[in-house]
């Protein structure tokens, strides 16, 4: 399977209108069909992970792009239930910003990053978008089956 690198404009404001009805008509209906959907839209978006930006070290670069120098520490946002620990995912900035108070900085991701990103070891228990409002979970086995199908739907 051939690696595709995707490119995403970071001066275009995350938003997945879709992804957040998607996850609402499941939550109301949980049908087959609501549930095919949401799986779409998953694949689809981009993600905005909190991140802590304390120990970055960048150097400005052409344009608006700066260079991570080596050497940069960074923490990702995420949350404990029950002794388990998710990755933190956010549909847009206004779910973000319902979500924590903490100075964050917001970090976008495909899709197909987020799943093998949280799969890598065993940091993560599962993925939560949106915890703040109508919360979605994605335990391991879920993540598992995203990241397997990830480069055949677009």
């Amino acid at each position: 399977m051939s690696q595709e690198k995707t490119q995403i404009d970071v001066n275009k404001a995350v938003e997945n209108p879709a992804l957040v009805a998607a996850m609402a008509r499941v939550a109301e209906e949980d049908s087959d069909a609501s549930k095919d959907e949401l799986i779409m839209q998953l694949f689809q978006a981009n993600y905005l992970a909190g991140m802590f930006t304390e120990g970055l070290k960048m150097t400005p670069s052409d344009g608006n792009l700066q260079t991570l120098e080596q050497g940069s520490t960074f923490g990702i946002l995420s949350a404990e239930n029950v002794g388990k620990n998710y990755l933190v995912l956010f549909t847009d900035w206004k779910a973000l910003g319902q979500y924590t108070d903490q100075d964050v900085s917001g970090l976008i991701l495909p899709g197909k990053d987020v799943w093998s990103f949280a799969l890598q070891g065993d940091a993560y228990d599962g993925v939560v978008i949106n915890p703040a409002h109508n919360a979605l979970p994605l335990e391991r086995p879920m993540l598992e089956y995203l990241a397997q199908h990830a480069g055949q739907l677009h």
